[in-house]
């Protein structure tokens, strides 16, 4: 048998391993594709998880920040988000020092963002909303009703076919209800905080999984009118100093907000309360706030690399498991690495020849080279946010009202790097105008050596 056998047909059976938006996504297109290509084909999604709980339970670590592409593409494929879901239309992000603040705006005059917010799984703990306002639990009844058996099992191993061409073995369930079936494809669509990288690591076909680092993020119950009056519809994003830390931000929703903190290292629940502690943020606060005893925390992971050779016959990762953008855009991009793997399997078939050509190799040129240009980006916006007078001299120069040009240059650069608009390169190379250059960092070495001294 050769590759070009490799082909999904009438009764093949496609076992999704992961119930997030990547799986979803996954069993979205295949859908599509299989009804487009006239076959009838049986689509499972394995996950034990019930995103409909409250808490940890049902939460799928995230902060919960649906962008503007992700959000046109979603309509575009009829996927339309509840208004049970939404808790927040933003319509800007504020830019925050220690000592200055900025509203940045859509760099194009007179447009309207889309960009919303939502709980990944059905709210923190403390909770009392009636209803369910997962958006993750929303994407499984939208394949749901296309078709997609979901399952709540979870798969143990699952085991590659001794000769080309036979079908993998799935093993799920526990151990005294195990269930073994044969799937003609297998997606791995489990992401980066569960031992599922591990085995398949293990599995001998290649797949090296993607380096990580531990972020906290947390949600924080506030009045809905002190929301409204302090954050309004705005994202909030700190420059505060803090050298271990790589991006800060509160994201507003209902009547709580998402605190989700990325470092250079791993974090910990130390750094939340040091980042909660701040002057900065507790005057954000309502007056004689104190930070919770208890309170829905996690920490969890983020890739920052991309994984090796996440194929083989029959066999596809995607999601964080396998490439996404560096640091922004988790949901968007597991949107678009699901459309192409689902694309090639149906299109090209199900070798790992062809998800290396129509899947991996197209996936790379898309994001992993992109990201080099997001490192750069990350580690010069790491420079200024830093420096406590450079932060400042950056948003003095947005509210700027006698040059214009530069303040809305530098608008349109950080208002892309915060919402992953545009790709990284473009925005690098919007960066690297020597005029504007000029007018953000400092150019004589006085300057320089004053940079350690306001740390």
């Amino acid at each position: 048998m050769n590759d070009s056998d490799l082909l999904l047909k009438n009764g093949s059976i496609i076992a999704i391993i992961g119930g997030g938006p990547g799986g979803s996504f996954f069993a979205h297109f295949a859908s599509r594709y299989a009804k487009d290509a006239g076959l009838n084909v049986s689509i499972k999604i394995f996950d034990r998880k019930s995103f409909c709980q409250r808490g940890p339970r049902g939460c799928n670590m995230c902060a919960g920040v649906i962008s503007e592409n992700l959000f046109n593409n979603l309509e575009k494929e009829n996927i339309h988000i509840t208004d049970l879901c939404v808790q927040r239309k933003i319509e800007g992000y504020c830019f925050q020092t220690q000592d200055e603040s900025v509203a940045l705006h859509h760099p194009v005059p007179g447009h309207s963002s889309k960009i919303v917010t939502v709980f990944r799984g059905n709210g923190p703990l403390q909770s009392v909303h009636e209803g369910n306002i997962s958006f993750d639990d929303y994407l499984l009844n939208h394949v749901k009703e296309q078709g997609v058996e979901i399952i709540s099992d979870m798969v143990k191993d699952f085991r590659l076919p001794s000769r080309k061409g036979e079908p993998v073995k799935i093993i799920c369930g526990e151990r005294h209800s195990k269930k073994e079936f044969a799937a003609d494809l297998v997606v791995g669509a489990f992401g980066v905080n569960t031992g599922m990288m591990e085995k398949v690591s293990n599995m001998g076909f290649g797949y090296k999984p993607p380096k990580t680092v531990r972020t906290c993020q947390c949600e924080i119950m506030l009045s809905r009118e002190h929301i409204e009056k302090t954050f309004g519809n705005n994202v909030f994003v700190f420059a505060l100093g803090k050298r271990e830390l790589k991006f800060a931000s509160i994201t507003p929703k209902a009547d709580y907000v998402t605190v989700n903190l990325v470092g250079r290292k791993d974090l910990t629940r130390n750094n939340l309360i040091d980042f909660l502690d701040h002057p900065t943020v507790r005057n954000l606060m309502p007056a004689k706030w104190r930070i919770p005893n208890n309170f829905c925390m996690c920490i969890s992971k983020i890739p920052v690399t991309y994984a090796k050779h996440p194929f083989a016959d029959r066999i596809v990762v995607l999601g964080d498991a396998s490439i996404s953008r560096t640091y922004k855009s988790g949901i968007e991009s597991a949107f678009n690495m699901a459309k192409m793997s689902a694309h090639t399997a149906f299109k090209n078939g199900v070798s790992a020849k062809s998800f290396m050509n129509g899947y991996f190799k197209p996936a790379k040129k898309l994001l992993a080279r992109d990201n080099f240009y997001g490192i750069l980006m990350l580690k010069i916006n790491d420079y200024i946010s830093s420096n406590r007078r450079l932060a400042n001299r950056q948003v003095q120069l947005v509210k700027c009202d006698n040059d214009k040009k530069t303040a809305s240059q530098i608008n349109e650069i950080l208002w892309n790097m915060l919402t992953g608009n545009v790709p990284y390169k473009e925005i690098f190379f919007k960066a690297m105008s020597l005029r504007l250059i000029s007018k953000t960092l400092p150019l004589n070495p006085l300057c320089w050596k004053r940079k350690k001294r306001n740390v």
